[in-house]
């Protein structure tokens, strides 16, 4: 304060030589009011910058400036240390999906991936996954079983509401069951619910009561319920027709908002929006949009361009390092999922009777080299599997009998049961069925081959699979490894869309390499017990072993780990004694999406649509919050 005194005094004596005029009279009039305060007032600190020099008016903004930003930094600095970021509510998130919704009805869902995609978030069930892969209450609040393992009792949440407001009761939960029951539906989740009685206790427990116990019983409750006020007036015969399959109501996070089709009926985008009635954690994301693609190219394109989120699947082809370059890895996360799931080639004895001869199909898996598959088709995305039962699951068994690679030894076997080379030029046929209203295009090439014949009878296989390209990929490289040791091999490779009708349903293949997904549970029941033959049921290799029948059975009753494991060690044993199919690889599934959606927190899943377990942690934009 002095300092600035002594400088007006300075000046001022510096202009007393100087005759004073009205205007510098006014001037020392203030100075010497000034003198006497010794600290310029409001009204003479207006004229302080006459005073000034360059050099001084410089010193004085730049400790002004200073000021503020020190003031500033310490604000700023507070903020931060007392406030936290947090999810910010709002936006949407892009998917594509490769195919398209048919029937988003959980009843019905499990034999389209699209369908279960979406009524993963549309739907509840009385139990569900969390993120550890665990089993948790959720439409139910809590559930008890009987000491032999025949009741389960769910005691169910009140005051849940569908998206059209009605109310969620235990009358619901029956009906679902029922209905999956119920033959007319198809359901293909029949066979989980046979045997099994349903009733409603009070509106809000129900009871489950099985005729013996079934071990696994619970992981066939993490499905969602339907309904009843919405499904009860249709006929199960016309189930498959409803409107509600493609609008649906649920009691999920998201509902139904609206969807949009192209001139030929498709569907091209389907958009859920937020519930704003549901009864857990409520998602931060306001709407998610769904686009379907006819191949996973058109997707990638789009994914690329960002014109998309995420891609529910991509395919091991992209992931080369050729196709890596084409997207950047600073924009998009790649998550690399495990799924209880094989791939593996199973023998239709029933089509192909030369199948039935052991000595064809041991040569046929000895034949394959499977890390070769692995590591050119997956780009090491996969290990090897000899059985059904996968690593770290109840019955895993690594001192299982393996059939390695061995060509020689496969040639000497079929040489042994009396097939011998012979030399023709061959046509190969690779046929692709492209639509079932599309005529069947025939790709030919003229080969001059040896194949195995035997009193003029041909070796010759059909291989049939799904048109995608990691399974067009490992079964032509199963076709070259065949075809090396004489096995003649035609491709029959079929649409994704009409694999169910064309193959599956009417077992209608000699060998097909397709993929199972065993589930939470490794039971092996639904994929190998002889009453599972037929569709809706999941035996692809038409096999039967009374033995093989009683050990299933016996293990579904048995709730100690041990004693089960035991089971299951002596199926696999004769499952792969008998070698009714041929199992291949356990691959990842690699799920890619923008690094601006924060929060997925998954490693496991059971089934794809799992990658959606937790949804409602998903963001794209922070805001902090006091703490």
């Amino acid at each position: 304060m002095f300092i600035v005194s002594s400088f007006f005094n300075k000046n001022f004596k510096e202009k007393s030589s100087f005759q004073f005029s009205k205007q510098k009279f006014q001037v020392w009039k203030l100075i010497k009011q000034f003198q006497s305060h010794q600290f310029p007032n409001l009204k003479q600190s207006k004229y302080l910058f006459r005073f000034l020099n360059k050099k001084e008016k410089l010193i004085i903004k730049g400790l002004f400036f200073l000021i503020i930003f020190c003031f500033l930094f310490l604000f700023i600095r507070l903020y931060f240390s007392q406030t936290i970021e947090v999810p910010k509510i709002g936006d949407q998130y892009i998917e594509g999906l490769v195919g398209s919704p048919q029937y988003i009805n959980p009843i019905l869902a499990p034999i389209n991936e699209v369908d279960l995609d979406i009524s993963q978030l549309v739907f509840s069930g009385l139990l569900k996954y969390n993120e550890k892969q665990e089993i948790v209450s959720d439409l139910a609040e809590k559930y008890e079983i009987s000491k032999d393992q025949k009741k389960y009792t769910f005691f169910l949440r009140k005051n849940i509401l569908w998206h059209d407001k009605e109310k969620f009761s235990a009358e619901d939960v029956v009906f679902t069951i029922k209905s999956i029951q119920n033959p007319a539906f198809k359901s293909p989740l029949l066979n989980n619910f046979k045997g099994v009685e349903v009733k409603k206790i009070d509106d809000y427990t129900v009871q489950f009561i099985l005729e013996k116990p079934l071990t696994p019983f619970l992981s066939s409750l993490v499905i969602g319920i339907i309904p009843l006020h919405l499904w009860n007036n249709i006929s199960p015969n016309q189930a498959n027709l409803a409107i509600y399959n493609l609008k649906p109501i649920g009691t999920g996070p998201f509902q139904f908002h609206s969807l949009t089709k192209d001139q030929r009926g498709l569907i091209q985008s389907y958009i859920l929006k937020k519930n704003p009635f549901y009864y857990n954690k409520k998602s931060y994301l306001n709407r998610i949009v769904f686009k379907f693609y006819s191949d996973f190219k058109e997707a990638f394109l789009d994914l690329k361009t960002k014109k998309i989120n995420g891609l529910n699947y991509l395919p091991k082809d992209f992931l080369s390092k050729k196709l890596d370059e084409t997207i950047s890895q600073k924009d998009f996360i790649f998550h690399f999922l495990y799924l209880p799931q094989y791939m593996g080639i199973f023998l239709n004895q029933q089509k192909n009777p030369l199948l039935k001869e052991k000595s064809i199909r041991e040569a046929l898996v000895l034949s394959l080299d499977r890390q070769k598959i692995i590591d050119e088709v997956l780009d090491q995305g996969g290990e090897i599997i000899n059985a059904p039962i996968l690593k770290n699951q109840i019955g895993y068994n690594s001192k299982i009998k393996k059939y390695n690679y061995d060509p020689e030894k496969a040639k000497q076997l079929l040489d042994k049961a009396g097939w011998k080379l012979k030399e023709e030029n061959q046509e190969l046929k690779i046929i692709k069925k492209i639509d079932t209203k599309i005529e069947v295009k025939k790709i030919t090439e003229n080969i001059k081959k040896s194949f195995l014949y035997r009193k003029n009878k041909e070796l010759k296989i059909i291989l049939s699979t799904v048109d995608q390209p990691e399974n067009v990929k490992v079964a032509q490289m199963v076709q070259k490894f065949w075809q090396d040791i004489g096995i003649k091999i035609n491709l029959k490779i079929i649409d994704f869309k009409n694999i169910q009708e064309e193959a599956i349903k009417s077992r209608n293949y000699e060998a097909l390499f397709y993929g199972k997904n065993v589930g939470f549970d490794p039971d092996p029941y639904p994929f190998w017990h002889s009453s599972q033959i037929n569709h809706p049921g999941l035996n692809l290799s038409l096999y039967s072993n009374k033995q093989a029948d009683q050990l299933l059975e016996e293990a579904r009753k048995i709730s100690d780990l041990k004693q089960r494991e035991a089971k299951y060690f002596k199926f696999q044993d004769i499952l792969i004694e008998d070698l009714p199919a041929i199992f291949l690889y356990n691959p990842t599934y690699t799920y890619i999406v923008d690094k601006k959606i924060k929060g997925i927190n998954v490693s496991r899943i059971i089934n794809p649509s799992d990658r959606f377990i937790g949804i409602e942690n998903w963001y794209l934009k922070t805001k902090r919050k006091f703490k």
